[in-house]
Formats: structure tokens, sequence, C-alpha cells
């Protein structure tokens, strides 16, 4: 029998970078504060809520970008059903 004695990892890293002037104000701060914004919607949306789902969430004069190692967060379905940014305006690495 073989004992796997290494770092195993069934997480999986994502990034996004939305053009600022693609967003509204509005659709800023929701990608701003997703977690909050996401609970807002119950079980209607299937999101992982707890903090260590969140998106590091950072901003330029031009973009917003968010980047995460543990891709518990399902954020193309709160960018496409919540904060409704048109998927040719996402950038996903």
């Amino acid at each position: 029998m073989k004992i796997r004695t290494g770092f195993v990892s069934n997480s999986s890293s994502s990034s996004f970078v939305i053009l600022k002037k693609d967003l509204t104000e509005d659709q800023l701060e929701q990608i701003r504060n997703h977690l909050e914004e996401a609970k807002k919607y119950g079980s209607y949306y299937e999101f992982y809520t707890s903090k260590s789902s969140e998106w590091k969430i950072t901003e330029t004069g031009y973009i917003i970008e968010g980047y995460t190692d543990m891709d518990n967060f399902d954020m193309k379905l709160y960018l496409e059903k919540v904060v409704k940014v048109k998927d040719d305006d996402i950038k996903w690495r």
C-alpha cells in the first residue's frame, strides 16, 4: 500500500478583472461587499458566505479585480445573477 505524505488540495484558485467604466457605482459596491450582498439573496443563490470564502478585491483607477485561493464562493454566478455584469465585460484568469 502506498501512502501519500505530501500536500493534497481540492481547492482551486481563480481571478477576474473588470473595467470600472463598464460598471455602475452600485455594481462596484456589490463586488466590494460580495459576502454581505450575497447573504441578502438567501438560498435562491447557492453561495458559500463564510469568511473563508471571501475573495480578495482590489482596485485601481481603471479596474476592479478579484482573486481567491479557495474557490468556494461562486463569483461567476454572483456577477451574472446578482451584480448583472455582462459576461463579455469579465476577463477570467
